[in-house]
């Protein structure tokens, strides 16, 4: 059995943050924008603002639950946030919109947003909104890194970690102080760059979730066993809370561990989730060694033939997610500042896992894909309000 935890009421915490939600909600791009400074929504060309604008209403489409936290972000964080998230949208929405016979046509796709990616990294994005959008991203000063994320100082006396035992390298001849200070410095202004501007963001997380995502399409065939799962999930859902991360000045070895088991219960989670729409279009994410095991053929999953066999593969998916969400909660304590706020896709992972828990685990339940289907029924007010106590309570 999944473990679950009741919701506590919060009826008096909802403050700006439920308003937040509505304004976005009605109207648009202008209330989720960046702020007036800097680089911000007031300072922008047209096509930029314009370009936030199709962000927010992606994200809001396609991704409502994730879209209900994001809108109640700092200010200046959500537009990177609808960024990061809208591009994620692209690149899943490839295979959607290519027809399995065409997979030349769908490969040229993920080959546009790798060069567009690339283009965006240089600052010449091309003419598409989410393009356009993540240059702007890239190319805008990076929050302060707060001291919780530097690392400590070694000991006074201690060598740097240079590979080098205690007498240094080089014999009797230690670093001089002239040399240590230039090293120094030289640290420092490469740590300012890596914090600000497109060095923040890492190149491979992009690349990854396009390199995962295409070669999903290209080969439409069930994962082969739960390792295959958390791969693809580590490759999508993952690097995306990475790139959340940079986005906020996060650097952090406890937060990229926390990132990597919240993406992988997220990812798992998304595919379970959408076992309806996939087994429609003849698709199945449940492994084939576990259907194997509990005979459950890939004509029952396309069917919808819900079985004790059947019940029992989704058990066994769903536990792995609880597993990874389990572990990435209880690195919670030990997050810097900014970084819990990050994890809040956590909250929707638990919700449908309790909600598939209690149906038994049938991922075809007509009252669960209601609720947990992904548009704006997926997030009810029960849902905004514990988004709202997590994020007041600095938790996920």
């Amino acid at each position: 059995m999944l473990s679950t935890r009741p919701l506590a009421a919060v009826g008096c915490l909802l403050g700006g943050g439920l308003r937040r939600v509505a304004a976005c909600t009605s109207a648009g791009a202008a209330d989720c924008s960046p702020s007036t400074s800097g680089r911000g929504y007031a300072s922008m060309p047209d096509t930029v603002r314009s370009a936030f604008g199709f962000c927010v209403q992606q994200v809001r489409q396609y991704d409502y639950p994730n879209y209900v936290w994001v809108a109640q972000m700092d200010k200046d964080l959500r537009p990177a946030l609808f960024a990061l998230r809208a591009f994620n949208i692209e690149t899943a929405l490839v295979a959607d919109q290519v027809r399995s016979k065409e997979s030349v046509v769908g490969q040229i796709r993920f080959q546009w947003w790798r060069d567009a990616v690339r283009a965006a990294y240089e600052d010449r994005p091309p003419n598409h909104p989410v393009a356009i959008a993540l240059a702007h991203v890239l190319h805008s000063p990076g929050p302060k890194p707060s001291p919780a994320v530097a690392a400590p100082a070694p000991p006074s006396g201690a060598h740097a970690d240079t590979g080098c035992g205690d007498s240094g390298c080089g014999g009797d001849s230690p670093r001089s102080s002239a040399a240590a200070a230039a090293a120094a410095s030289t640290s420092s202004s490469a740590a300012a760059a890596a914090s600000s501007g497109p060095g923040r963001f890492s190149r491979y997380s992009f690349k990854r979730i396009i390199d995962v995502r295409e070669s999903d399409f290209l080969d439409p065939q069930p994962p082969l066993d739960l390792g295959a799962l958390e791969t693809y999930a580590e490759g999508t859902a993952s690097q995306l809370l990475y790139l959340q991360l940079a986005a906020a000045g996060v650097k952090h070895r406890d937060a990229d561990h926390a990132a990597s088991h919240l993406g992988r219960a997220v990812g798992i989670t998304t595919l379970l989730r959408g076992t309806a729409a996939h087994a429609a279009a003849r698709r199945s994410y449940l492994p084939v060694d576990l259907c194997a095991e509990a005979r459950v053929s890939q004509e029952d999953v396309y069917s919808g033939a819900v079985s004790e066999g059947l019940r029992d593969v989704v058990h066994k998916v769903a536990s792995l997610a609880k597993g990874h969400l389990d572990e990435a909660r209880r690195l919670a304590p030990r997050l810097p500042a900014g970084a819990a706020g990050l994890m809040l896709p956590a909250v929707a992972v638990d919700r449908y896992l309790q909600a598939l828990e209690a149906v038994n685990f049938d991922p075809y339940d007509s009252g669960l894909l209601k609720q947990h289907g992904g548009g704006e029924g997926a997030a009810p007010l029960s849902y905004v309000l514990a988004v709202k106590w997590h994020q007041l309570r600095g938790t996920y």
